[in-house]
């Protein structure tokens, strides 16, 4: 059995993590907005993953399983949430309404920063099955020399 699919399959884990934390890092970065109440305010993200279709060449490579190999995973949208955000009373912010209350964004700090962790512990463990299947190759390699 190759591990050629290893590698393209951990790559593309690869890539939705990091999409995945780009998100979380601009919801931090924009955590602490706020606007008049009549202004957008920023929505914060979530990326939608999903399964890619196994390509013909890839699911006829046997496994122990007997089930069929994916492809891996591929970012297939950003959605948002709060959009509008959440009305906060502040009467001495200088973007404050008449009654007193400005538009934050309504992203919780400490859900981005869990959710962090598990991005970054994904990412993780996708970059140690490239490098694994990488030591894998070159211990093949050497094997034929």
């Amino acid at each position: 059995m190759s591990l050629f699919p290893a590698i393209s399959i951990a790559g593309t884990g690869v890539s939705a993590d990091q999409t995945w934390l780009d998100a979380i890092a601009s919801n931090v970065a924009n955590a602490n907005d706020t606007v008049s109440t009549n202004q957008q305010i920023y929505q914060p993200q979530e990326i939608v993953v999903a399964a890619q279709q196994p390509s013909a060449p890839l699911s006829e490579v046997p496994n122990s399983t007997g089930a069929s190999l994916g492809s891996g995973v591929a970012v297939t949208g950003v959605t948002t949430y709060s959009a509008n955000g959440q009305l906060t009373y502040d009467p001495t912010n200088p973007l404050a309404d008449a009654q007193g209350n400005v538009r934050q964004t309504g992203v919780n700090l400490g859900h981005e920063l869990a959710t962090m962790v598990e991005a970054q512990t994904s990412y993780q463990a996708n970059v140690s099955v490239i490098n694994h299947a990488k030591t894998a190759y070159m211990a093949a390699m050497q094997i034929g020399a």
